[in-house]
């Protein structure tokens, strides 16, 4: 598979993009939600089985899920994470802990932003343009839905990825140390970035 094809940016998850959705998610965040989901096979079925698949924007190349991106909107985020999920998934017993590992990572939109999830792109994909091509349909999403802004945040082992948001035009606005949480989430502090959404040019 040639890593230099075009990919085609499509807003939702494909009928068959599931589990290669998940597996990005994985590679991409789970030095922070191993001890929340882990193992690898459990986390990702569990993943697959939950995502809200027009929640996101994938790149497809060669008829594989090469990035993703998720977002929260109306309410709704790009992978619905239930304390009766972990439960089925996992077991009754486990799954309190569970969520009480998940929710210092939860955060919640304003109404006049667009709210991402995260994003993630194939090691092989990468350095390929494929993050800037998700997040600039991710501003069509914000502009068509009417939001002032998009929102994200970036940990501090992640420094490629906020050179590419700063290259973007994304501004850092706050910084939150996570303390002794950072041994398990594998980063000390993380910051959100903001980029406003430019009115659609008009038609000529």
């Amino acid at each position: 598979m040639s890593t230099h094809a075009d990919p085609q940016i499509v807003e939702g998850v494909p009928p068959e993009g599931r589990e290669e959705v998940a597996a990005l998610y994985w590679e991409a965040f789970g030095g922070k939600l191993g001890h929340a989901l882990g193992p690898r096979r459990h986390a990702v079925a569990f993943v697959a089985a939950r995502l809200t698949t027009d929640r996101f924007v994938c790149a497809v190349r060669d008829g594989e899920v090469v990035g993703a991106l998720g977002y929260q909107l109306a309410g709704r985020s790009a992978i619905d994470l239930t304390y009766a999920a972990l439960a089925r998934h996992y077991s009754w017993w486990s799954a309190p802990w569970r969520l009480s590992l998940l929710l210092p990572l939860h955060r919640a939109p304003r109404r006049h932003e667009l709210l991402l999830d995260g994003v993630a792109v194939s090691p092989a994909a990468r350095g390929t343009g494929i993050g800037t091509l998700l997040l600039r349909r991710a501003l069509d999403v914000g502009r068509r839905h009417r939001k002032r802004l998009v929102r994200l945040s970036v940990v501090d082992t992640n420094p490629r990825a906020r050179a590419l948001y700063e290259r973007l035009g994304f501004v850092a606005r706050k910084t939150t140390d996570v303390g002794m949480l950072g041994e398990l989430y594998g980063f000390r502090r993380v910051t959100d970035m903001e980029l406003p959404i430019a009115p659609a040019e008009p038609a000529r």
